[in-house]
């Protein structure tokens, strides 16, 4: 079984060196042009990234993100102990609890996506 695994991912990695181009031939966007301009001593990643965490929006995103997702994980991870504790042998409803928590969070993010896109509350 590994070794098909292996021989797809090989013909698949072979098929992307030929196939694919070190970049395209028109740029996607204009700010992927205007670097394309730029000599490369001037465009710097860590100029970026302190531009980015200079941004009061970016740094609330990526707070927001980090707590939903921390939150999720811890309890997630502790699920099942918490509910064995107090309910022993219930580790088949720890499991529903879970999946209960996933579907709902899938459910909450489809359902404010297209919240979103229709009322354009978002920033």
């Amino acid at each position: 079984m590994f070794f098909i695994t292996a021989a797809v991912a090989t013909v698949l990695f072979i098929l992307v060196i030929i196939v694919f181009r070190e970049k395209p031939l028109f740029p996607p966007s204009r700010a992927q042009a205007l670097i394309q301009l730029k000599p490369p001593e001037e465009y710097s990643y860590m100029k970026s990234i302190r531009r980015l965490l200079c941004n009061t929006n970016f740094v609330l995103l990526i707070v927001a993100y980090g707590l939903n997702t921390g939150c999720f994980y811890a309890l997630s991870t502790l699920l099942n102990r918490m509910v064995i504790q107090h309910y022993p042998g219930e580790e088949v409803n720890a499991g529903r609890i879970g999946l209960t928590i996933v579907v709902s969070g899938m459910a909450g993010a489809l359902l404010s996506g297209i919240w979103l896109d229709k009322t354009k509350t978002y920033k």
